[in-house]
């Protein structure tokens, strides 16, 4: 089919294993979004038998088929093995689609794209999901403002009949990844799509959601890194980063000072130690596992039992206030004030001694800190950028609300995470406790 010529409509594909019970409400929704378009729906069921939720809904529209190999990237190739259209749209079982974003996603490839990214929205449904949203953590990482690296696996746009679509199999996790970089490595760029209003993320509200998700982020960037040797995957200096976490010595922890709420900065600044140092445990425990060398030594249950005990400390602090409008105050980040590290860093830090302690010296390790002179440059690229979006937000040239700060970064190819880490700190400067 030649490029710009309508491939029909489209065929999404949602991996699962029956297990969730945000499934049937996810395929409806799916349905709903195809129905129009003359679309087709394929959930691709694999993993155990036990446990299993009854798919409450059928369609004419809809096929269900069973892969044998416990894999996501295993049932997305077979989702696309048995799809009827060109147009290959992936999202997962925890994530409600509209019609309008199919719609969007479609015509950008029936443009002759061949492979599109959106944006996800959490469900905000407390203090956890929120910071989630809030950080953008399920944003796809920019080049600029109209392509990313990879899009997210849950949020996935590509022409079939222009793209050997393949996810690898040979790694449980990091198939968006790997596909994004074979994307590249054909010379297809993947778009950014941001009129499309974003999938709906229906993350449980429990710090597990966090904690057991970045460790597996974490571990499959090492995978990513040492078995695929993909550098771009690493993450440099991981040991010296995770000693100083583990230390509470971070150089410019986030603190969320642009937060009216204080309780709610407290608990931000608490998650975003959780997120790190969750997926440094992950990169090292798994790293070490494939270069025979032990570098933190895991108690998993240990872990998770401390995880359970930030969660319950999470609710000292409490907020009354409708999640889903957050308030800001800009102007927070232009008065003198004292500063200091998250309040719940110590009870982080101490499960992390007890039950992940780092177990070679906190020295740099050419097997997994590859790209770390990169990483170096980018910082100080980044550092400059967002001085400069400062200023205009000062100025006034960029309003200050996030979306609008978000959508400036995006044009300078920095993530929102990164850029208001690196901007709070050149407007507050370093911690000074109170």
């Amino acid at each position: 089919m030649a490029a710009g010529d309508s491939p029909g409509g489209a065929s999404v594909i949602i991996p699962t294993t029956m297990r969730r019970e945000t499934v049937t409400p996810v395929v409806e929704a799916a349905l709903a979004a195809v129905s129009e378009q003359g679309g087709e729906v394929i959930v691709v069921v694999n993993g155990p038998t036990e446990g299993r939720r009854r798919l409450g809904v059928s369609s004419t529209n809809l096929k269900v088929v069973e892969c044998r190999i416990p894999l996501t990237a295993a049932a997305r190739n077979m989702g696309v093995a048995e799809a009827a259209n060109d147009v290959l749209i992936f999202t997962d079982d925890d994530c409600l689609i509209s019609p309008e974003w199919v719609s969007r996603v479609t015509a950008r490839l029936a443009g002759g794209e061949a492979a599109v990214a959106t944006s996800l929205k959490m469900k905000r449904d407390g203090p956890i999901t929120t910071f989630i949203d809030y950080q953008r953590i399920f944003d796809p990482r920019p080049i600029d403002a109209s392509e990313v690296h990879f899009a997210i696996g849950a949020s996935i746009g590509v022409r079939g009949d222009l793209f050997e679509v393949v996810f690898d199999e040979d790694l449980p996790a990091g198939d968006d990844v790997l596909l994004g970089a074979a994307l590249r490595d054909a010379g297809l760029p993947t778009r950014y799509v941001p009129d499309a209003p974003p999938p709906l993320h229906l993350v449980p509200e429990r710090l597990e959601s966090v904690t057991e998700r970045f460790f597996r982020y974490g571990s499959s960037n090492a995978r990513v890194l040492l078995e695929k040797g993909r550098t771009a995957s690493a993450i440099p200096f991981a040991r010296g980063m995770y000693d100083a976490v583990c230390r509470n010595e971070v150089e410019a922890p986030r603190r969320f000072e642009e937060i009216a709420d204080p309780n709610v900065r407290e608990a931000f600044a608490s998650l975003d130690v959780c997120l790190a140092a969750s997926t440094l445990v992950g990169y090292l425990d798994s790293a070490g596992r494939i270069l025979g060398t032990e570098l933190v030594r895991l108690d998993e249950e240990g872990l998770a039992a401390g995880w359970a005990e930030v969660e319950r400390r999470l609710g000292d602090f409490a907020w009354d206030g409708d999640w889903r409008q957050l308030p800001l105050e800009f102007d927070r980040w232009r008065a003198l004030h004292a500063t200091s590290r998250a309040a719940l860093a110590p009870l982080i830090t101490e499960n992390l001694a007890r039950n992940a302690p780092l177990v070679l010296s906190a020295e740099v390790d050419p097997a997994i800190d590859a790209g770390g002179e990169l990483v170096a440059q980018r910082a100080e690229e980044i550092w400059r950028c967002v001085n400069g979006i400062w200023t205009e937000i000062r100025d006034g040239r960029v309003a200050e609300d996030d979306d609008a700060i978000a959508m400036r970064m995006r044009e300078d190819g920095i993530s929102f995470r990164d850029g208001m880490q690196t901007m709070e700190t050149i407007a507050l400067g370093a911690v000074t406790e109170s």
